[in-house]
């Protein structure tokens, strides 16, 4: 677990951020990619949130492009949860 300032923080688009040389994959939602309707928003959405306090990161192993799958809070509250709720997840 890694409790990280914003400025360490890269956003790649709304389900991917970048820490150092690390891709890290929010688990547990796929927003739309960067060129699809929602994907530049859902990427603007996750900065906001990461902007917003301390974040959190926990591990939960790596996907099958070996980025590193974790569960991201920021102020305690589950990123990929409010996504959802905000409705940045792709539906299927």
């Amino acid at each position: 677990m890694k409790v990280l300032s914003t400025f360490q923080v890269r956003v790649v688009d709304g389900d991917t951020i970048r820490l150092g040389g690390e891709r890290i994959r929010l688990r547990g939602i796929d927003t739309p990619e960067l060129s699809e309707p929602q994907g530049p928003s859902a990427k603007q959405r996750l900065e906001e949130l990461l902007r917003s306090g301390s974040i959190r990161i926990v591990p939960h192993g790596r996907d099958v492009y070996n980025r590193l799958l974790a569960d991201v809070f920021v102020n305690e509250q589950d990123v990929a949860e409010i996504l959802r709720s905000e409705g940045f997840s792709k539906a299927g």
